[in-house]
């Protein structure tokens, strides 16, 4: 019975793996968490295809390129995860490094197995992991590493998922933040603890172990591919519109209109200005509920978090003042201050995003262009 409900939960979830990879390149291959689904949804298959109890007699030495590819199965969860929580992810070097030492760190196993039995394995992860334990003395290297680097990657993508619950405002993904910090944690938990060493008994029927590790995958796969195949899967894939946020016509509705009107009454008697304000801060100044605030801000002005739209109205204020003569004399830090940003940083690189250029740029860029009679009479 139980060998019968992994091989379904199992071979499920590579059913849903493959479909999942083909509709995110199929519908949204211009975005970069559409290319990440995708590679986690073939690594993930090929994990669950390499973890199969027997698999290794049918395949033979052939478990070495599964293997291959399904190793960058929680590598791949790990960029997902953060190009699913932050609008802005960008692949950095540090990306590629953490994941390259990881996958070393895996693919590590096969040279040492060789030199230590003379032959090439034909094993899956766990027993693989059993055999090098006591074997070889580079193993409790090569897994402190391993293990070290998916636990801080794991930890890495729930704080992410936890950090930004307050400052996004689509819904849909702002309610499966918590549902992931939950059923994430379990999840990859119990698959991390299936190929640690030690973590599961090798064995060629499936244990109890490997029909939750199945379930909770194929549950996770067939979540992700109901809300791709929904017509609201903008949330899991990224922004297919790829437009700036921009205040769209207000809804029919006369209290969406005077909600509207009131928040950008809000906005420019510089109340966006106020150090440290949050969406809740926000609704009681506005005097309209929280939910309802969000879903102005996200659906009616097209933002996607809350810091996006505080920004977009600090830095257009920020180059008013940059761009007015009078004010050439005022510090860029000052600025920053007077305009809601606790310290230079955050300011520059905000406004950097949006501009291509730095404050200190800007300024001088516009008031270099300013004619000197200009700028004179400016100051009478």
């Amino acid at each position: 019975m139980i060998e019968l409900l992994d091989n379904i939960f199992r071979f499920g979830g590579v059913f849903c793996c493959l479909l999942i990879a083909a509709l995110a390149m199929r519908d949204a291959r211009c975005t970069l968490a559409a290319h990440l689904a995708c590679f986690l949804s073939v690594a993930t298959a090929f994990f669950l295809i390499l973890a199969a109890p027997g698999i290794s007699g049918v395949v033979g030495t052939w478990m070495i390129p599964l293997e291959m590819v399904g190793l960058f199965a929680p590598a791949a969860l790990w960029l997902f995860s953060l190009s699913l929580f932050d609008d802005k992810f960008k692949l950095e070097p540090i990306h590629f490094i953490v994941v390259a030492v990881f996958w070393l760190s895996g693919m590590s196993n096969f040279p040492q197995y060789y030199f230590t039995f003379g032959e090439w394995p034909s094993l899956p992860p766990a027993a693989l992991h059993t055999m090098l334990e006591n074997s070889s003395p580079l193993y409790p290297v090569s897994a402190f590493v391993g293990n070290s680097l998916k636990f801080g990657m794991v930890a890495h993508m729930l704080f992410a998922a936890w950090q930004g619950r307050d400052d996004d405002l689509l819904e849909s993904r702002r309610r499966f933040r918590s549902t992931f910090v939950i059923g994430g944690a379990t999840a990859v938990g119990v698959v991390v603890y299936s190929l640690s060493p030690g973590g599961a008994v090798p064995s060629d029927n499936a244990t109890l172990i490997d029909a939750v590790v199945s379930g909770i995958i194929l549950s996770i796969v067939f979540y992700m591919l109901w809300n791709i195949i929904k017509v609201d899967s903008e949330w899991l894939l990224g922004d297919l519109t790829q437009v700036e946020p921009r205040l769209l016509e207000a809804a029919q509705e006369p209290t969406d209109a005077l909600d509207l009107a009131r928040l950008n009454d809000l906005a420019a008697n510089a109340t966006l200005l106020e150090q440290g304000l949050t969406i809740t801060r926000l609704a009681d100044i506005a005097k309209v509920p929280e939910h309802r605030l969000r879903r102005l801000i996200n659906q009616h002005m097209g933002f996607r978090n809350f810091s996006d739209f505080l920004n977009h109205h600090r830095v257009e204020a920020a180059k008013n003042r940059l761009a007015d003569a009078q004010e050439r004399h005022t510090p860029v830090l000052t600025i920053a201050m007077e305009l809601g940003y606790g310290s230079l940083g955050p300011f520059n690189r905000a406004f950097k995003e949006r501009t291509g250029q730095t404050p200190t740029e800007f300024r001088r860029d516009f008031l270099g262009g300013v004619q000197p009679s200009t700028m004179q009479a400016s100051t009478h």
